[in-house]
């Protein structure tokens, strides 16, 4: 999965098809929709509660690195005795 951290222009939010906050408690949680209250807009994702399926492949890469199924590239597991 290619990934890009950058900030985001509003101008982009209708082109997503799934918005998530990641996190290392969260893991990834989908949000649902995005409101700029100062310009009367709304983005909406998720209308059925569900993480998309790229959110979904995020969150079994991550559990999977987390359980040791896939290899730890980024050096993110410690391992305590």
């Amino acid at each position: 999965m290619k990934v890009e951290r950058r900030k985001i222009a509003l101008e982009e939010l209708s082109e997503f098809d799934e918005v998530g906050a990641c996190g290392t408690a969260a893991v990834i949680s989908p949000i649902r929709r995005i409101v700029d209250v100062v310009e009367g807009k709304e983005w909406n994702y998720c209308l059925d509660g569900k993480a998309g399926e790229k959110s979904r492949q995020l969150y079994q890469r991550l559990i999977d690195i987390q359980y040791g199924d896939a290899e730890d590239k980024f050096g993110w597991i410690s391992i305590v005795d």
